[in-house]
């Protein structure tokens, strides 16, 4: 649980700070470049945030017994 809202949260704040550098994100001069390209492989690096939600659902409802 703490991977998936960890990786969502980190993808939020590159994006937002991706946003407020404007056109000089894309500089590799600047270190916004590499984290917003860090930032989207966490989304997708050890299973998606939707399979993530999905074991995540699974174990809850296992643990419910429902």
């Amino acid at each position: 649980m703490a991977k998936m809202i960890a990786s969502e949260y980190c993808n939020e704040v590159v994006q937002d700070s991706f946003r407020i550098h404007g056109g000089y994100g894309y500089s590799k001069e600047y270190e916004i470049e590499r984290l917003y390209r860090e930032a989207a492989f966490m989304l997708i690096g050890e299973g998606t945030s939707d399979i993530q939600k999905m074991i995540i659902g699974r174990a809850l409802l296992k643990d419910c017994k429902l």
